[in-house]
């Protein structure tokens, strides 16, 4: 009875809670400490704004991939890049959420900052492993980034200037205590400086021959929230980013010459939603979205030249488009009937149209020839839709057992085929003591999009598509379970993962920089993965100081029968990842902030035997994917911020940022070579020296 009663007391008390955290901002952070040593679910992490807008700061811009790529069971991939690759995952597997609504492209400048503007992000929550039923569409990690209302009471924001890139943040009441807005604006200025630079150098060479380039991003926020009453709520959200690459050479004299290139990729998201409190016990939430993510990379090619019998002439142009448009609905429940359950339940439906295009025209006429001309268009367009249902319920078993059961049911249908997925969620927690909890999940997760690529890279080249036959959804299978300790100023994790991944897909075209649009199955072949490992997480806080040490032993393995007859590493089969976090704050004006990264070294593919034929001439043999591992990576990173306070709230911000101190080249890339007694050696280049970067902000 006891037992009873204090549990009673717990749940009204969470109740509560959630009732402070739609009216008072000092009770929001309280809840989200609360919720981070709560919570049932494994391989959940929680970053507020602040947390997110403090650190070292890559190129003068804060950013939420490069920090997410610290904890344990992740994965980076290539130096500098906003990969993420979760628990063995490909990196394609993620689930990109901002303000609800799914994102396809989540990066700029080719993958070196993300699309999240930290100057609007109120918190995030990040899954590793026991994902909530609410939750479907990927493999291998949620990441859930929500906006800030803005300030209902006075206007407020910000501008700062980085290394690449300027950023502006507004936020403030339009009908005081009713209605607000938060925008934020980010724009590289790059191209204000390589444009003249570029015009200069032309007008210095007077050969005749001419550059031109240009590269500039942006990307805007926007937010508008409106209180109808104290029961009813509605928000709007717009983001908008683009990427716009152009360059080219031209040489004019007798002979003609004209080479451009032109790339162009961007992402549009917007949302409306209502949310309503339909009693004490029952809220709910309606959300209907679109989000479009495109790409179009083209050159053109102009040659002509004379010759004995008159001037000849090519001109090629190619451009390719490539394209994805959600338009979906969802509605979200919550209640609590009474105070041993919290149910969760909904249904969500989507409209997702893939277009690729390729449009080429082709001219040549020869001196003495007949011209040539060749010009066509191909591509192929695909329609699917995907509605899907979900319960989810938080048991409160007794005064120490929380379990959260959940089932997701899915369809997604084309025009060529239809498939179904159920989606069973488990997780168990058993608070040992009030400093120590055990907890135990399993997650089965459907993908129905593949991202086709030639290569590792996050480029615009790029193409999502749909499941098709010959290329179904991907489906994982996931358990993990670990011991949570939060002793004093300690918060210890131990977790361990299980998964295994079936319906993966892996490139076997040939070396190219543009994936195939057309029938784009035929040049992907199909296996498995596993995964599995265990993460350390530890970590020291008092009011000043911060210190955090994040370890994870990981293996993770492929099996493409195409490819091998026995399981091959994956190319981000890092077995040791170690990274040290320091943070000390000495005083209000000073932030001094470290990051120490080190993990085992990628996996790439080189030749294993070489064969020597009679004739002199000779062929590289390859054992298996992946069977060569570069260097161990390792780095030192460092950063101050330093404040000047002037009356009515405003701040000056210096932040000084230092990427890699120590200028220790990491390997980017390996290849074999031969030394003067003609033996065969392996090469490896590094490609990323010592960054610093300086940046200045100011708040108002």
């Amino acid at each position: 009875m006891a037992a009873a009663v204090a549990l009673s007391v717990t749940a009204s008390a969470a109740a509560q809670e959630i009732e402070r955290i739609d009216t008072l901002d000092t009770s929001y952070v309280t809840a989200v400490k609360e919720k981070m040593r709560n919570t049932t679910q494994t391989g959940l992490m929680r970053l507020d704004g602040d947390k997110l807008r403090s650190g070292v700061a890559v190129f003068g811009t804060p950013d939420i991939i490069k920090q997410l790529q610290i904890l344990p069971g992740v994965a980076a991939g290539n130096e500098l890049m906003s990969g993420l690759y979760v628990h063995g995952g490909d990196g394609a597997d993620n689930l990109f959420l901002l303000d609800g609504v799914p994102l396809y492209n989540i990066s700029h400048f080719g993958g070196f900052f993300s699309s999240f503007n930290t100057d609007v992000v109120e918190n995030l929550d990040f899954y590793k492993s026991g994902f909530p039923a609410r939750y479907g569409g990927r493999l291998s990690s949620v990441v859930d980034v929500e906006t800030s209302e803005g300030n209902m009471e006075r206007w407020h924001g910000g501008a700062s200037l980085g290394l690449i890139d300027g950023r502006l943040h507004i936020e403030g009441p339009v009908w005081k205590d009713r209605t607000c807005v938060n925008f934020g604006l980010r724009r590289s200025w790059m191209d204000v400086i390589t444009i003249p630079a570029i015009a200069y150098a032309n007008r210095r060479n007077g050969d005749g021959t001419t550059a031109r380039g240009a590269y500039a991003m942006w990307d805007f926020n926007g937010r508008i929230t409106h209180k109808i009453d104290e029961r009813n709520k509605l928000n709007a959200t717009i983001y908008w980013g683009e990427d716009n690459l152009r360059a080219g050479i031209k040489e004019e004299d007798d002979a003609y010459m004209d080479l451009g290139i032109r790339t162009i990729w961007g992402t549009l998201a917007g949302s409306l939603s209502w949310e309503s409190k339909y009693n004490a016990k029952l809220k709910g939430k309606m959300l209907a979205y679109y989000t479009r993510s495109n790409s179009d990379v083209g050159y053109t090619f102009d040659i002509s030249y004379p010759g004995t019998n008159g001037r000849s002439s090519m001109y090629w142009n190619d451009d390719n488009i490539c394209a994805v448009r959600d338009g979906g609905l969802k509605y979200d429940l919550d209640w609590y009937p009474n105070s041993f359950h919290h149910v969760r339940f909904g249904a969500a439906a989507a409209l997702h149209g893939y277009n690729t295009g390729r449009k080429y025209d082709q001219r040549n006429s020869f001196a003495g020839t007949e011209p040539e001309e060749n010009n066509g268009e191909e591509g192929d367009r695909y329609t699917s839709w995907e509605p899907a249902i979900y319960i989810e319920d938080e048991i409160f078993i007794s005064y120490n057992f929380t379990l959260n059961a959940g089932l997701r049911a899915s369809l997604f249908g084309t025009r060529l085929k239809s498939w179904t997925s159920l989606e069973p969620r488990a997780a168990l927690k058993w608070l040992i003591t009030n400093a120590a909890c055990v907890k135990l999940s399993y997650t089965r997760m459907s993908q129905y999009a593949h991202l086709v690529s030639a290569m590792y890279i996050d480029l615009p080249t790029n193409s999502w598509m749909p499941s098709v036959p010959g290329a179904g959804p991907m489906v994982s299978d996931q358990i993990a379970g670990g011991l949570y300790l939060t002793p004093g100023n300690f918060k210890i994790n131990i977790e361990g993962w299980y998964k295994t991944m079936n319906g993966m897909l892996a490139y076997n075209g040939a070396n190219a920089f543009y994936p195939p649009l057309v029938n784009w199955e035929k040049s992907f072949t199909t296996g498995k993965g596993e995964s599995y490992g265990l993460e350390l997480e530890a970590t020291y806080s008092v009011p000043k100081i911060e210190l955090s040490a994040y370890y994870t032993l990981g293996w993770s393995w492929r099996e493409f029968e195409a490819y091998s007859m026995f399981r091959f590493p994956d190319h981000n089969d890092n077995r040791h990842k170690v990274n040290l976090v320091a943070t000390w704050r000495p005083s209000k004006k000073w932030n001094i902030f470290a990051n120490w990264n080190y993990h085992s070294g990628n996996r790439i593919t080189l030749p294993s035997h070489v064969i020597q034929y009679e004739d002199g001439t000779s062929a590289l043999l390859y054992q298996a994917p992946y069977n060569a591992k570069l260097p161990d990576y390792h780095r030192l990173d460092i950063g101050v911020d330093y404040r000047i306070f002037f009356n009515q709230g405003r701040t000056l911000n210096f932040n000084l940022s230092i990427y890699n101190v120590y200028n220790h080249l990491n390997a980017s890339f390996a290849m074999l070579d031969t030394d003067a007694d003609g033996k065969y050696i392996g090469m490896a280049y590094g490609l990323v020296p010592i960054i610093p970067t300086l940046s200045v902000g100011y708040k108002f």
